[in-house]
Formats: C-alpha cells, sequence, structure tokens
C-alpha cells in the first residue's frame, strides 16, 4: 500500500510540474506566435506601399529606388557571383 502511495505522490507532482511549467511557458509561446504574425502583417503593407508608390513614377522616386537597388546589389554581387562560379563548376562536372 505504501509503494501505492509513493507512486500516486510522485504522479501528482509530475502532473503539477507540467502544468506549472505550461502556464509559465504560454505568454512566451504566444507572443513568439503573435511576432510572427505581426512580421507577415507589416512585409503585406510595405509591399502595397511599394506597389503604390511606383504608380506614379516621378524623378526623385526614380532616383530613391535607384539608389537602394545600387546598395542592395553591391552588398549581394559577391554571392551571387560565387553562386554562380559553383553551377558552373556543376555543370562542367557533368
Amino acid at each position: 500500500m505504501n509503494f501505492y502511495k509513493k507512486a500516486l505522490f510522485i504522479t501528482l507532482l509530475i502532473f503539477i510540474f507540467f502544468v506549472g511549467l505550461i502556464t509559465v511557458l504560454e505568454p512566451v509561446v504566444d507572443r513568439q506566435l503573435s511576432n510572427i504574425f505581426a512580421d507577415k502583417k507589416i512585409s503585406t503593407k510595405l509591399k502595397n506601399e511599394l506597389l503604390k508608390g511606383t504608380k506614379d513614377f516621378t524623378p526623385e522616386k526614380r532616383t530613391f529606388y535607384k539608389n537602394i537597388i545600387k546598395k542592395i546589389y553591391i552588398k549581394w554581387r559577391p554571392l551571387l557571383e560565387e553562386a554562380v562560379e559553383e553551377a558552373n563548376d556543376e555543370i562542367n562536372k557533368n
């Protein structure tokens, strides 16, 4: 009988531990999930703003977008060149 009391007590402790753990972690998980979906809403808003902004393409906007694209290209060009070289190497091997 003593064994069953100990087993029941340990089972209850484990159950209480898991309930406490879930209670503590639930707000953290909820915040993380809401941040993920909030980012998607922001990216959709930015996309819509970019589409609206390109309808009337004034010279100022053209310069602005051209500078952004130029900075992105400068940053990513080495990576693109490396990828092209690796792809050409794989093509030549086959």
